[in-house]
């Protein structure tokens, strides 16, 4: 295994310092929003030739995130972490952008309603109509979903979804970090409560009740980790082990994999919570969007001509 980076240490130190008891203490939502892009722009690094076009997809304001690609092979969909109660565009364009860049696709970032304001299913039903609208376009090739964290939830729920409800079905599914059980049962939470530098257990479950409201977290819409996905295209999960939600990812690939799947489970060791944000500026998270975006290339790539 390769030694951890010096500037991701530093990006872990900063998150275990700053992040994470500014996330535990802060109550007020508008206060943390704010903190919350403003600290995910420090880690931003736009790629060269960005461009965004705001449209409108489904029922929700959303982003192309484009860095130059003519002739895109398809469309990403992705939805954003944060808890369900944080995010906006602003703090997640330079990864979808480079998630984009690197699988060679039309990333769009979905501007998707928050809790605790807009509870669920709000946040699932809107990433729903976003699909719909994508599936509905006849130019937007391929379709491919992808999201971290609480939008790793909302892509695993969405693909739930997408099966039971028999509609088009994504090419490739990425999921990074995803919190997939909102039960809130798993060993690693308690286990990792002090190995993880990013997300608090308290304030974790303060953001999951703030977008439940009284819904059962049982249920697969909620909790993925509970539903059927017999019939689901390859699906990629990354996740450390040291983060609270390692078992949410683990367990979940283990679930997809019983059930017929073509699961891929990347782990590393010692990194942060979505890592990836720090593409552009540490090796590690450059090799990390570098592997989803071979893997959505893979699964969106025209066929070859015939012989």
């Amino acid at each position: 295994m390769a030694m951890t980076s010096f500037r991701q240490r530093l990006f872990r130190l900063y998150a275990w310092n700053v992040q994470k008891p500014a996330l535990a203490l802060i109550r007020n939502r508008h206060i943390a929003r704010r903190m919350f892009t403003a600290s995910s722009m420090i880690l931003a690094r736009t790629p060269k030739g960005f461009r965004q076009e705001q449209i409108t997809l489904g029922t929700r304001p959303a982003a192309v995130c484009a860095t130059g690609h003519p002739t895109p092979n398809g469309t990403t969909l992705y939805l954003h972490g944060g808890g369900f109660v944080l995010g906006d565009l602003r703090g997640y364009r330079h990864l979808v952008a480079r998630i984009g860049k690197a699988s060679g696709t039309r990333a769009i970032f979905l501007d998707y309603r928050l809790a605790p304001e807009h509870p669920f299913p709000a946040a699932l039903d809107d990433a729903e109509a976003a699909w719909r609208a994508l599936a509905a376009d006849p130019g937007a090739g391929p379709l491919t979903l992808a999201g971290d964290s609480a939008g790793g939830n909302l892509t695993l729920a969405l693909l739930h979804r997408i099966l039971r409800k028999g509609l088009v079905r994504p090419a490739a599914v990425a999921a990074i970090c995803p919190v997939t059980d909102l039960r809130l049962t798993n060993p690693s939470l308690e286990g990792n409560r002090r190995r993880d530098a990013l997300v608090s257990t308290r304030w974790g479950a303060r953001a999951i009740d703030a977008y439940l409201a009284d819904a059962d977290p049982a249920q697969p819409d909620a909790s993925p980790l509970m539903g059927d996905f017999t019939g689901a295209p390859p699906v990629l999960i990354h996740t450390d082990r040291t983060e609270v939600l390692y078992d949410d990812a683990r367990l979940m690939a283990d679930r997809l994999r019983r059930q017929g799947v073509d699961v891929t489970l990347t782990e590393t060791e010692g990194l942060t919570h979505v890592w990836h944000f720090n593409v552009g500026r540490t090796r590690e998270a450059d090799t990390a969007v570098a592997e989803i975006g071979k893997f959505l290339a893979r699964a969106t790539a025209p066929d070859p001509p015939p012989a």
